[in-house]
């Protein structure tokens, strides 16, 4: 066995042979491996692509519900998607329609992974400037006055901005959050303010979330307001029946206890309008606690001394042309 292994040596040719099968059987296994994994990462880039732009499909339309609710007098006016190769990022534009004059907002972005994930990546946030012993700061976004409400269940409400009304020029217009002193069916606020209304703020709090403001407001010495950036409500139109706005939100609420992304918050929402459930959510039964109103000065001045009024914050101040 060791002369035939010594004779097997020394064959240069069959050597050769071996040498020239091990390499053509390495070729063989790396081609067929980088053919396998060409079309691994072929298949899991499509069907990962596919999952991302069904993500993206199914959470446009819940975000456009709910964009549709939250937000005072605030409506997005369409979204935008960027695809890379391994995800994509959507960026939704907003506007203040100001009187018709229609004032960009906050712009909202969302990163989508080709796993179907996604997250917000919005890093704006209001600013505002002062000091730790002043009653209220008034709060800003890209330079624009941001609204505010005050709860009736709060027990302060010691500053707000009737008194800058009649400061600002006929030549300008403007946005006016009104927080009221009670909750009103919806008939009666429009009955009210349906010249110059924009949005209706209803009332989606518990008795816990109020006894929190109230809380809140004695453990620091100030009103409790609300951004109107984090309110629920619905936009006034004149082009349709009274209740339309009414209905939609009703519906839009109804729907979102569907969606994934906003169960949740949805069905926190249709709990406290309903009372824990224990009136049907109507048109009739939903209770509006301030509106947002649009105009010039003069026309929003009359506003401020009626009776219902309890608060007034400006927002957006916009040029009438």
């Amino acid at each position: 066995m060791k002369k035939d292994d010594k004779f097997l040596k020394k064959d240069p040719e069959f050597h050769n042979l071996v040498k020239k099968a091990k390499r053509d059987s390495n070729i063989r296994v790396i081609f067929i491996s980088l053919i396998v994994s060409i079309i691994v990462v072929t298949a899991f880039y499509f069907i990962g692509n596919s999952i991302m732009q069904k993500a993206i499909d199914k959470e446009m339309r819940s975000d456009a519900m709910w964009y549709s609710i939250h937000g005072a007098n605030i409506e997005p006016q369409g979204t935008s998607v960027n695809y890379s190769l391994t995800s994509a990022t959507t960026k939704t534009e907003f506007s203040k329609i100001v009187n018709g004059i229609p004032v960009p907002w906050v712009p909202k972005e969302k990163r989508y992974s080709i796993l179907g994930t996604s997250k917000l990546i919005t890093a704006i946030g209001a600013t505002g400037t002062g000091g730790a012993h002043d009653k209220r700061i008034p709060m800003y976004y890209n330079g624009k006055r941001a609204i505010e409400f005050i709860h009736p269940g709060a027990h302060s409400a010691t500053v707000d901005d009737k008194e800058l009304i009649s400061d600002i020029s006929n030549d300008k217009v403007i946005e006016l959050a009104l927080s009221f002193d009670k909750s009103y069916d919806l008939k009666k606020v429009q009955s009210a303010f349906n010249e110059h209304l924009s949005w209706y703020w209803v009332n989606s709090y518990s008795q816990s979330d109020i006894k929190d403001f109230n809380e809140e407001a004695k453990r620091t010495g100030k009103d409790y307001t609300i951004s109107g950036d984090d309110v629920i409500g619905f936009r006034h139109s004149d082009q349709q029946e009274d209740n339309w706005g009414a209905n939609a939100f009703i519906q839009t609420i109804t729907s979102l206890q569907d969606e994934k992304s906003y169960s949740g918050l949805a069905k926190n929402i249709m709990k406290n309008v309903t009372k824990d459930n224990q009136q049907d959510m109507s048109a009739e039964n939903l209770e509006m606690i301030g509106v947002v109103v649009t105009g010039s000065p003069s026309e929003i001045q009359k506003y401020l001394e009626l009776p219902m009024v309890r608060a007034a914050f400006l927002g957006v101040t916009a040029e009438k042309y």
